[in-house]
């Protein structure tokens, strides 16, 4: 192989390259078990019970049943769609459409740590809610998730999750909704991604970004309900979609009003898009669909827990408001970072079409 062969190598690498390969990984499979056994030995769970779940409830083959069902909905299978996971300090996840080469959705592993520790706390503190050292940790801890790791890009360590798995101190119930939840939604964001990519093959053109995002939602939200309602049918251990979960999108959007307020609190810091629509806007879309007479399925759990989480969702945002104005959190805001941080993100949505 001449020298002029390898040159290519020696370049610098263009956005695609950065945004599709960029990034590690901090996943610690072993850690991770340890941990959880810890915690959850005493209720029966086994190392092997763990693998084994590890082998049925993954990303890569949540990304296969959405390429699957947009197979049989819509007759796009995206086989040119890659899927990329590695740390990124992102929330979003987004799609890249390279005319050139294949497509990829990038889901990063701080959404995949903040999702799960976000579910986790809010059922822990609406299903304890009395509870004032359980009120007080998981208020703190949802802090933690806002500002440490969405606001600031961190990804918790082994000691923060230690500390959130002593919260929720080997609460099965609590380990079962939170897990269920968490999977509707990275189908959900999976889907919606896709949903992109479907309209580019579709040569479906939009008036604006956001009438797209909508779009998206519905697209990814159809999936969602029809795997509910397919699997509603399953035996327990088939399933992979409770129907309990059929308001985890709606929560999903929750989550980033949550975010974007605690920014607003905490940095008077006031995220705008001319591509997006604002959380709010999106949810009522969501409770359209779900109303729809199409969709028809068992939701008196899946309202009580959406109940539950209305109540963590509105007390969060009182006392963030209230120990703000004590000066209880200066220790907490860091401006230059968060700056540095908010420099990087529009550096990203400049390049990408995401969630």
């Amino acid at each position: 192989m001449s020298v002029n062969d390898n040159a290519k190598f020696f370049l610098r690498p263009d956005d695609y390259e950065i945004l599709r390969f960029g990034g590690i990984s901090t996943k610690d499979e072993k850690n991770g078990i340890e941990t959880m056994l810890k915690y959850y030995r005493s209720s029966g769970l086994t190392e092997e019970q763990l693998r084994e779940n590890e082998q049925r409830y993954n990303i890569d083959q949540m990304f296969r049943m959405v390429k699957e069902y947009f197979g049989r909905e819509y007759g796009y299978y995206g086989e040119q769609i890659a899927l990329s996971n590695r740390y990124q300090r992102s929330i979003n996840s987004y799609v890249i459409m390279d005319e050139e080469r294949d497509q990829f959705v990038h889901i990063d592993e701080l959404f995949e740590s903040s999702m799960m520790s976000f579910f986790l706390v809010v059922f822990k503190w609406s299903k304890e809610f009395y509870n004032l050292e359980t009120y007080g940790n998981c208020f703190l801890y949802l802090l933690f998730i806002m500002n440490d790791v969405c606001i600031l890009g961190d990804i918790p360590d082994a000691e923060s999750n230690e500390a959130l798995l002593q919260i929720i101190h080997g609460d099965v119930q609590i380990m079962n909704l939170a897990s269920a939840c968490y999977w509707t939604v990275v189908i959900f964001s999976l889907a919606h991604e896709v949903a992109h990519s479907y309209f580019n093959s579709a040569g479906r053109k939009f008036s604006d970004r956001r009438k797209e995002e909508f779009e998206a939602d519905a697209v990814a939200y159809h999936i969602v309900l029809k795997m509910i309602i397919d699997q509603s049918r399953l035996g327990g251990q088939d399933k992979v979609l409770e129907e309990y979960t059929y308001l985890a999108p709606v929560m999903y959007m929750r989550f980033f009003d949550l975010f974007y307020f605690t920014d607003r609190v905490l940095y008077q810091t006031r995220i705008t898009s001319n591509t997006h629509p604002l959380p709010e806007d999106r949810i009522g879309h969501l409770f359209a669909i779900a109303n729809d007479d199409r969709y028809d399925f068992d939701t008196v759990d899946g309202n009580h827990l959406y109940d539950g989480f209305l109540d963590v969702y509105d007390e969060y945002r009182t006392q963030l408001v209230l120990k703000k104005e004590r000066g209880k959190l200066n220790k907490i805001i860091r401006t230059e970072k968060r700056e540095r941080r908010q420099k990087r993100d529009e550096q990203s949505r400049s390049q990408t079409v995401g969630l």
